[in-house]
This record gives C-alpha cells, structure tokens and sequence, in this order.
C-alpha cells in the first residue's frame, strides 16, 4: 500500500491513466516478492527457466568383470589323532583298560599368503561370482612333546616321548562368492572346494631325516571350505577386502603297513586336519566403468 501512495504522489494530476496503470502493477510487484520470500522461507524450490537435474544413481556398476589380487593374513592349523602300535588300535594296559599310545590335539598360528583369481557379476544389489585361490607354503606347525604309554613300550625303556608335526606345502580353493551391494562397499559369503599337500609325521627326535621319526608321509588332502568378508571399492579398479575361512580336510590313516610308516611298528590314526585363516587383500578388477545415465533436462 506504501509503494501505491508513493507512485501516486510522484506523478501530477494530469496523469489519471497512468495511475490506473501503475498502481496495479507495483501492488503485484510486492505480492509477488513476498510469495518468493515465503516460499524460500519454507525450503521450498525457487525454479529458474530451464533447469538440468541429474538423475538419480549410484555410481554405476564397478563390480561386474574378472579380478586378481593377493591376500595375507594368520592361518590356525588344527591337527588331531591317535598314535598307536602295528594294529593300529587300543591296546590293554594291563589294568582292562584300552589305551592308545598317546592322543594328540593341537593348534598353531602361521603366516598366509597367496594369490586370487575370480569372476563375477551384479545383478541390481545382488552378486554373484566364482574364485579360485591359491596359498603358498608355510612352517610346520610342532605339538607339544607327548608321553607315550608305557603299555607300547618294549622293556626295560620305559615311555617313550613324541611329538607330532604337520607341514602345509600348498593350499588351493575353488569357491562361489554370493552377497549384496551397499554404496561401495560388498558383504559377501563364500563357500566351495579346497585341496592342500601336506606332510605329517611323528617323531622321536625330529622330522629332518629318517632317523628317529616313526611315521612320515606326504599327500594331497581334499576338503570344503566356507567363509564370509567384506569388500571395499576405493576405485573402479582397486579394491581392498577382510574375510574369514573354515576349511576342513578330513581325516587320513597312516597304517603301519602302509608306505608312510617308516616304523613297521607305528601306526597314526585317525589325523584330522582344519584350519581358520583371518586375512586382508587386495584386488583389481580388470576394464573401464561402464558410463552412466545421461542427464534429465528439466524445463519451467
């Protein structure tokens, strides 16, 4: 109303159609001022002409293609069984009672190390892919030293004592890899085929040689593994990951009429061999990121 009296006082009289005229349309002026400043107050949008508005994505798809990479981390070797006589079984210690020369059950830590290959693809948030890893050597891992029964013992020498060692020389997997996606990040399970050499004995004094250790062999064990991690995208290309493995290579006999048996009067029974590995890699995902969706021109 202000801004109407002070256009109508600047002009003289003569001009009766200019007022009609002006005074409107400074009305207009300040109402539409104040329907802007409202709106802007309540955070509502305030458009310009032609407005281009990005639609709305995430980063498109830096999972699917094929990938290597390299892991490191602790692996615990976890080793059990029986160590008996020629027969392989119990015997009686004299008293009725049936005992094993001595029982076994231990677990080392190791160093892990190895490489990975695999494939895989997004399907929305959902992933789906195949890996094959493969794990250098590493130490062997020792028992404590185990006092053997006197009941196995020729006389007069008394209880003998022992100690059992596993060695792994390599470890391989095939597994499929399944989770979903969130942002950049992949939560993810696994589980598949596993195979590893490994070489077990039993000894007196050592491992190093023939002399003094009553059992020894080499072979291939096969076995499952399950696990689960976590997968982290830091470019399209480079990624790095944590993830957690089972692994399982059932039981083997080494009789004392086998080839293993050193000592045609020893016998390992029953050694069964699993392993949990905690390790971190890295990863790098082969090809260029697909491009993303043009932009939505919106006009007013």
């Amino acid at each position: 109303m202000r801004a109407a009296i002070a256009v109508n006082r600047s002009f003289p009289r003569g001009a009766p159609m200019f007022k009609r005229v002006a005074i409107p349309m400074a009305a207009a002026a300040v109402l539409m001022t104040s329907s802007v400043a409202g709106a802007a107050d309540l955070g509502g949008p305030v458009l310009r002409g032609s407005e281009v508005v990005a639609p709305s994505y995430e980063y498109s798809d830096h999972w699917s293609g094929v990938y290597l990479g390299g892991h490191v981390g602790t692996q615990f070797v976890h080793n059990r069984g029986f160590h008996s006589d020629a027969t392989g079984t119990t015997i009686d210690d004299g008293t009725g009672r049936q005992v094993w020369n001595f029982e076994y059950d231990y677990m080392k830590a190791q160093f892990n190390y190895g490489v990975h290959l695999g494939i895989q693809r997004l399907f929305g948030a959902f992933l789906l892919g195949a890996e094959f890893s493969l794990d250098g050597p590493s130490g062997k891992a020792n028992s404590p030293w185990y006092n053997g029964h006197v009941a196995f013992t020729v006389p007069p020498n008394g209880g003998n004592q022992y100690q059992q060692r596993i060695g792994i020389n390599w470890q391989a997997s095939l597994v499929a890899r399944a989770g979903f996606v969130h942002h950049k990040s992949l939560y993810y399970v696994l589980g598949g085929f596993a195979a590893a050499s490994m070489t077990a004995c039993t000894v007196l004094d050592d491992c190093n040689n023939p002399v003094g250790h009553v059992v020894k062999y080499s072979a291939t064990r096969w076995g499952w593994v399950i696990g689960a991690g976590m997968e982290h995208r830091l470019t399209h290309n480079w990624s790095i990951r944590a993830e957690y493995r089972y692994t399982s290579y059932g039981s083997r006999t080494c009789l004392a009429t086998d080839p293993c048996a050193i000592n045609a009067n020893a016998s390992d029974v029953r050694n069964r061999v699993d392993t949990h590995a905690v390790r971190v890699g890295v990863s790098y995902l082969f090809g260029a990121p697909a491009l993303p969706a043009a932009p939505i021109i919106a006009r007013y």
